[in-house]
């Protein structure tokens, strides 16, 4: 399936399904949407750290980025979506590998719009989403102007199912597609996601196995041709506390799992590979 197909079928799906709506109390839901002037509000902060050892040399990288996302009812089943995200530091602890990022203004912006549709206890929500960066202004005073002097631009299209179990469970899955619009080499990324949402009384938590995978541009390995596959697998979880009726407060994370990577730098040399954050949440 390739991105084009993706969004085409996405669209058939938005185009073809009739008007219908199911009232979430739970917002923290994977499905959940804001009603017709309802606007949901999701702030994070989180941390990653990676540490390789290839048996020869080992490298510690580090990264702390924040986020704000807004959703827009505009229907009783649709919603409008846009974020904003800064990364404010990233760097390895050699500083001849050191990333010199701006860390003042690593900006990255993205906007799209989400559906859902439920037939009875079964839950499907759509969604395309423009994603783009200034890689200028991201990568700071050692990045040439000349190399690029566009926007990087990318598209992402979603499909969700789950189903809405009688104990209050909702299994579902989730496959993302993203892929460059503003390159020669066009390299698209997937993402495959199995897992569940439950709510105890005031506890919300959602947790599954996400396999990301996909094929980016040829790179050299050691005097040899690679074909830049990879995949990995992470943990990835999330618990979130409803302080009021509109408002929870949670934390958030997801660990490595395992996979490959046929590139310059192994995943079988991961030694460690995980993100934590916090997150509000506020549905006005």
């Amino acid at each position: 399936m390739n991105f084009r197909t993706m969004l085409l079928a996405t669209a058939a799906v938005m185009v073809a399904s009739s008007a219908s709506a199911k009232s979430f109390t739970d917002f923290t839901n994977p499905f959940a949407l804001p009603t017709k002037g309802k606007v949901y509000s999701e702030t994070k902060v989180q941390t990653s750290r990676l540490k390789l050892d290839d048996g020869k040399e080992k490298s510690k990288y580090k990264e702390f980025y924040a986020s704000e996302e807004l959703m827009v009812g505009v229907g009783e089943n649709t919603a409008l979506v846009g974020y904003i995200g800064n990364t404010f530091d990233s760097h390895t602890d050699d500083e001849k590998e050191k990333l010199q990022l701006n860390n003042d203004h690593n900006f990255n912006y993205g906007f799209g719009v989400r559906y859902n549709h439920d037939f009875g206890k079964v839950l499907t929500q759509v969604g395309v989403m423009y994603r783009t960066m200034d890689e200028q202004s991201f990568f700071g005073q050692n990045y040439k102007k000349e190399d690029n002097n566009r926007w990087a631009k990318a598209l992402e299209g979603t499909i969700k199912v789950g189903y809405e179990t009688d104990c209050g469970m909702t299994p579902y899955t989730s496959f993302k597609v993203l892929g460059d619009i503003d390159s020669n080499n066009n390299e698209q990324a997937y993402s495959w996601f199995v897992g569940a949402h439950k709510v105890w009384d005031k506890t919300a938590v959602d947790a599954g196995v996400r396999y990301d995978f996909g094929k980016s541009a040829e790179v050299k390995t050691g005097g040899d041709l690679g074909d830049g596959r990879n995949e990995a697998f992470y943990l990835q979880g999330s618990v979130d506390y409803y302080v009021t009726d509109n408002v929870t407060l949670g934390a958030y994370g997801e660990y490595f799992l395992g996979g490959d990577f046929d590139s310059d730098t192994h995943y079988k040399d991961v030694d460690y590979n995980y993100t934590v954050g916090l997150a509000a949440k506020v549905l006005f």
